[in-house]
């Protein structure tokens, strides 16, 4: 009887690197927000939930020599960071699925995953800057002129914001309103990601212009009659308290959302309050931390953002690597970092590829964000 040896096809192509590195490329490619503000990113290792310190862009202050000196510490300019923001993004692969090249498995599984995370990241970045603004434009229902990206660049103008490095990231419904008063054209260059370049409008009044259709908004057809609320519930709940409701009997259309601490919310129901409250209501992910009567910014139109580069800040840092790290790698790259692990489900039998990143979002400068709503 012979013996027959057995045979490993091990995979030398789609490593946890190769993945990894695929994915933060693929990443990069599809940001819009992340590209247009501050990054702060180093390459130690972090957990979930973590607060690092970062520096600020330095501020000085032109002082009037007397014939002494007197030095001024770019130190100062720091502040805390809570990388709670984690994003995972978990398929089951098979062994057909993990013998593809790399050019076909990116197609299949590592774009799409990517894409989902990049909108997730613009997203956040967007409802921060929204519910952070130090003032409010309010839009022009029809608009006949630019006169609200004027009155945007008035703003930052009299905030004293340095002209250079001013965005204005607009929600679908602001672009091709203003696009039909006047000829905000899409430029033929914006740099070497092809996102950022479809995004790109022009400069207008001091603000190069992008297009987000991750701007925060309502899915409601005719949003809810509530002006205002506060917002109670516990970690990871599903469902909300809705406190000092304006007016006493407002209402709550499912799809209109609200914004607190930066995390954006819809709702998945409708409800009227009765006699300013709503004691329970149903939200599309569950809370990211518990709230007491947490003031909440509604969000019941479009919302669009102008900021300057140091208004904003993307913080990133590496995940850990999990125990028997030889199935998990990560990628890093200016300021962005993706983990792929491998994985197996015991109770299902499958395959299994995860593909995280980790970030915290912090408002540096609120004069230097304008919303317009």
């Amino acid at each position: 009887m012979t013996k027959g040896k057995l045979k490993i096809m091990a995979n030398t192509i789609l490593t946890p690197q190769v993945i990894a590195n695929e994915a933060l490329m693929v990443l990069q490619a599809n940001l819009v927000m992340a590209d247009l503000v501050h990054r702060d990113y180093s390459n130690e290792f972090v957990k979930v939930g973590d607060t690092i310190t970062i520096r600020k862009p330095a501020k000085f202050i032109s002082k009037n020599f007397t014939g002494t000196t007197s030095t001024q510490d770019i130190t100062e300019g720091s502040t805390t960071v809570k990388l709670d923001r984690y994003r995972d993004i978990t398929v089951d692969v098979t062994s057909k699925e993990m013998t593809l090249d790399i050019k076909d498995f990116s197609e299949q599984v590592i774009a799409p995953a990517m894409q989902a995370h990049a909108e997730a990241v613009d997203a956040d970045l967007l409802a921060v800057a929204a519910s952070k603004a130090g003032k409010t434009i309010s839009a022009t229902a029809n608009p006949t002129n630019l006169k609200d990206i004027a009155d945007i660049a008035k703003t930052l103008d009299l905030a004293k914001v340095p002209v250079q490095n001013r965005r204005l990231v607009l929600h679908p419904t602001h672009k091709y309103a203003y696009a039909l008063t006047d000829n905000l054209s899409k430029v033929s260059y914006a740099g070497d990601n092809q996102t950022l370049r479809d995004a790109l409008l022009g400069r207008v009044y001091t603000l190069d212009t992008y297009m987000d259709q991750n701007a925060p908004d309502t899915y409601a057809e005719t949003a809810g009659t509530a002006t205002g609320y506060k917002v109670s519930a516990t970690a990871g709940a599903t469902t909300v308290k809705l406190t000092g409701v304006t007016a006493a009997t407002g209402t709550i259309k499912k799809g209109d959302a609200f914004i607190v601490d930066g995390y954006i919310y819809h709702f998945e129901a409708d409800a009227t309050a009765a006699s300013n409250e709503v004691a329970s209501v149903a939200i599309d992910q569950p809370v990211h931390a518990t709230l007491t009567e947490a003031v909440a910014t509604l969000v019941k139109k479009p919302h669009s953002v102008a900021f300057h580069r140091n208004g904003l800040a993307l913080v990133t840092r590496n995940l850990e690597l999990p125990m028997g790290a030889a199935n998990a790698a990560i990628a890093s790259a200016d300021g962005l970092a993706v983990r792929v692990v491998y994985g197996y489900d015991m109770e299902h039998k499958k395959d299994t590829i995860s593909f995280d990143i980790l970030y915290g979002i912090k408002d540096l400068d609120d004069n230097m964000i304008v919303a317009l709503a």
